[in-house]
């Protein structure tokens, strides 16, 4: 059974934070989203903003489309066999009070995997595409998830093709992250999933 990681729940209060341009790469766009590897990036810094409330938990995002993880949901994805995350060091910074801190990290998840079923999943495709052939980034919003389990071989965590955003994980995985008792997640089944 697969299970779609999502952001949440709201009492975990999960800090929001920018991530700063990349140096070195102003003219170069960088995807923490294409399920592709990225290659070596220098360090990188997100930023939690004056005025801005939460908590820095250990699964959080970085505007623009950036996956934060701490060191303990690292060990807890190596722990369930996950080796398809490659990570790059990140400070996080407090502009309320200045503070600086490192051990998370960004998190570049390797892996794109075209399994929705076509047929039975309903779906928008964004303007100006065609619903088929799907294309990597196509889907505007989910109505209703349908996986080709045949597709995933075994997969058990990766990115929806067509819809890069829906990261899903086995339920092995969720099981591991489930008992470690950390903060800034929940997972919904993927069969049936809908979202924008």
């Amino acid at each position: 059974m697969y299970h779609v990681i999502r952001y949440g729940p709201a009492e975990d209060n999960a800090a929001s934070l920018y991530l700063d341009p990349i140096p070195g790469f102003e003219k170069k766009k960088v995807s923490f989203m294409s399920g592709a590897k990225l290659g070596p990036l220098p360090p990188l810094t997100a930023r939690k903003r004056v005025g801005a409330e939460g908590d820095m938990v250990d699964y959080m995002s970085a505007s623009p489309a950036t996956l934060v993880f701490s060191p303990r949901f690292r060990e807890a994805l190596a722990s369930a066999g996950i080796d398809n995350v490659d990570y790059y060091p990140l400070t996080l910074i407090d502009e309320s009070s200045g503070k600086k801190t490192s051990g998370h990290q960004a998190a570049n998840v390797v892996g794109l995997i075209d399994c929705m079923d076509q047929q039975t999943s309903v779906f928008t495709p964004m303007s100006g595409f065609p619903a088929e052939p799907l294309g990597k980034n196509t889907i505007f919003e989910l109505k209703e998830l349908h996986l080709a389990p045949q597709k995933i071989q075994g997969a058990k965590l990766f990115r929806l093709f067509g819809k890069p955003s829906v990261l899903i994980v086995h339920e092995s995985v969720k099981e591991v992250l489930q008992k470690s008792g950390m903060r800034g997640f929940q997972f919904k089944p993927a069969e049936g999933y809908a979202g924008v």
